[in-house]
């Protein structure tokens, strides 16, 4: 079983009962009455961690995904932004085709912590699912082979975010890669996440190579992140420069000829815009989706009473994609290393391979990567007992299973035991 988070933590009872209390309900139908004037058909949705970019981006493109044929409405309930921010980028990239209702009333937004069903009362459809249901929903929908129904940014943003570069001194029309590390910087109270943190000192040798082969390299992430202190002016820091805006970390991952991203909410702006990324120092999830251009890395796992690597068949017999906290991973007994700079190096060489189509995939390797995955799935989901009204939003996909998803093949060569 995964650790619980603190910002997920559990309420009592008499806390349940308030959130859903008649007058929170009341709340919910003066909220979104005004969207169901019209008749038409509106669904609603409490998000509750709108601060969080991941989160931002991925709940409102699967409800998009899942509901959008179905409703003309989607109405997602988020705080007020003076009480918690949110990117007005990635806000702005949704709202042609999402309604973000801000409110003061933080229990009301709190229904997004629950997780029941899909309940349907005239013309207002209410989900109440937590953000785990909601990926998982989103997994099985793609396992049922429907399409991914990506985004693409308003005119508007995008001539915004270009005049600002322009101000910059970024108007060349250079090609760009787009580049995203989370360091312990950002979210330093949150010290269970941190082995999902990297070294930017590590990502330098692809960042030179992208350099001399006239690429320029935009960082995006939190002000709080490391600084990147390159004196290359083809390198951005763009979290540090004077002018930086959110609405660039959406902009220039759109124009990016792919992006490098790690587990971190802002790999999603890739996702949902179907920017090719390569993942590195990732992890091994329950509900994680890429796309079809899409690589992945993950840290090397590491058996921490042998010091042996685990290889993938063993990271998947032990169950070890349930576990996403340090807490998870020192219990269990394994490390998680970061990807050295030459295999992250070697990571970028083969995106830009692929993309030019100058890359030979080795296709028993990704027969092997894929026959793997799918057999723990099967294995899994035949171990799961019958789902109860308390399981709802326990873990029961296992995305990186989706025929389609790419595991770096440089990697897989130079490590041969990974897929012993």
């Amino acid at each position: 079983m995964t650790d619980s988070k603190p910002e997920l933590a559990s309420v009592d009872l008499a806390a349940t009962q308030e959130i859903f209390s008649q007058a929170n309900l009341q709340s919910l139908v003066e909220l979104v009455g005004p969207l169901m004037q019209g008749g038409d058909r509106t669904l609603a949705y409490m998000l509750p961690a709108a601060s969080r970019i991941g989160h931002m981006c991925l709940e409102p493109f699967l409800l998009a995904n899942l509901y959008g044929q179905s409703h003309q409405t989607i109405a997602a309930i988020i705080h007020d932004h003076r009480f918690q921010g949110h990117s007005r980028g990635v806000r702005r990239l949704h709202e042609p085709r999402i309604d973000f209702l801000e409110t003061m009333n933080r229990k009301l937004v709190m229904m997004g912590h629950f997780n029941a069903r899909v309940l349907d009362i005239g013309p207002l459809t209410w989900a109440v699912l937590s953000p785990s249901a909601l990926f998982r929903d989103f997994v099985l929908h793609l396992e049922a082979g429907n399409l991914i129904r990506h985004l693409t940014p308003p005119e508007d943003l995008l001539a915004e975010g270009k005049q600002l570069l322009a101000r910059m001194g970024f108007d060349d029309d250079r090609p760009s890669v787009v580049l995203h590390v989370r360091d312990t910087g950002y979210l330093p109270e949150m010290a269970y996440h941190h082995f999902r943190t990297n070294r930017i000192e590590n990502y330098l040798p692809a960042i030179e190579h992208l350099v001399a082969k006239g690429y320029r390299v935009f960082r995006i992430g939190d002000p709080t992140s490391v600084r990147l202190n390159h004196e290359n002016p083809l390198v951005v820091d763009l979290p540090h420069h004077p002018d930086y805006t959110d609405i660039l970390d959406v902009c220039c991952m759109a124009h990016a000829r792919f992006a490098i991203t790690s587990a971190s909410g802002p790999e999603a702006i890739a996702r949902i815009l179907n920017t090719p990324m390569v993942l590195v120092n990732g992890y091994i999830q329950p509900d994680h989706w890429l796309n079809a251009r899409d690589l992945l890395l993950f840290k090397t796992y590491r058996d921490k009473a042998t010091g042996a690597p685990v290889g993938y068949e063993e990271m998947l017999a032990r169950d070890l994609f349930l576990q996403n906290t340090v807490e998870g991973f020192e219990r269990v007994g394994v490390a998680l290393e970061e990807n050295s700079p030459e295999q992250i190096l070697a990571a970028v060489m083969e995106m830009e391979q692929r993309l030019d189509g100058s890359f030979k995939a080795d296709g028993t390797l990704d027969a092997r990567f894929h026959d793997l995955s799918r057999t723990h799935l099967e294995r899994y989901r035949a171990a799961l007992p019958a789902r109860g009204p308390e399981e709802q939003d326990r873990f029961e996909t296992y995305a990186y299973a989706l025929p389609w998803t790419r595991y770096c093949q440089s990697f897989m060569m130079d490590n041969p035991w990974f897929l012993r």
